[in-house]
Formats: C-alpha cells, structure tokens, sequence
C-alpha cells in the first residue's frame, strides 16, 4: 500500500486558479458554501458530499501555511496521509447556513439578483404586492369607465 493519499484540486472545487488572492478564495467559498449547503438543499447526500468538499478546500486555501504546504505537493498529486484533513470541531457552527448567509450579507457581493438575504426577499414580496395591487386598480379603474 502506497504511503500517500490522492487528494482533490482544491483549486477546481473553489473554481479558482492557483494564483488566487484570499479575498478570491473567500468569495468563491461563500458563494459554494451557501449553494450546497446542506439545509438549503433538504440535506441530500449529494449537496452534504460537496458542501464538506468545499470546507476542506476552504480551510486548505484560506491558511497560508497550509496552502503553501498544499501547493509545494500538490503538483505530485498526492499528500503524505498524515495529514488527511479533518473537519475543525466547530465547523457545525462557522459552516452553518445562518452563519454563511450573515457572512454573506456583510460582503461586498450583497445585492442584486445574486442576493439572497431575508432582506432582499422581504423587499421583492412588497414590489410584487404593490405591483399586484396596481394593476387591480387599473383594472377596476377600466371596469369603472366603461
């Protein structure tokens, strides 16, 4: 048995490239972590499979000695099995949906169609409902002059 264990690109999961700046590698977390994050997705086996791919990713690229580390054996495709990673002990509470959606909001991603905070869905129900209302006034109004 081989002394060495293949390893994922990190790189590729966070669909990054190698000369990635840490506010890159932050983004594009936030941005996977919330897409498959497992209560947005009725816990399917699949999203908590890439969800745990991402942390990894994550917490390898987001340390700068780990990365270095990383990115020095990485182009031999393999990691002494030592240093298979590990989920943190309070990753159930830095990875928790409500977590990555408050790190969220507070990034400078926050708006547009791209945001997906309570805020923002609470702000498109009032447009749609005042947008409702409008036109059964103009309805009315047309009834009314006829």
């Amino acid at each position: 048995m081989s002394d060495h264990l293949i390893v994922s690109d990190y790189y590729e999961i966070l669909n990054l490239h190698q000369s990635a700046s840490q506010e890159d590698i932050k983004r594009s977390f936030r941005q996977l972590a919330l897409r498959h994050h497992p209560d947005k997705n009725r816990n399917s086996e699949d999203s908590k499979r890439k969800f745990m791919e991402v942390v990894e990713a994550y917490e390898i690229l987001s340390d700068d000695q780990s990365r270095k580390e990383y990115d020095r054996t990485y182009r031999y495709k393999d990691f002494n099995i030592s240093r298979e990673w590990t989920p943190p002990a309070d990753w159930q509470q830095v990875y928790s949906y409500e977590h990555l959606k408050r790190e969220y909001d507070r990034s400078h991603l926050a708006g547009g169609m791209w945001d997906i905070s309570d805020s923002a869905s609470g702000s498109l129900w009032k447009a749609t409902l005042f947008l409702f209302v409008g036109l059964l006034g103009l309805v009315a109004f047309i009834l009314l002059i006829r």
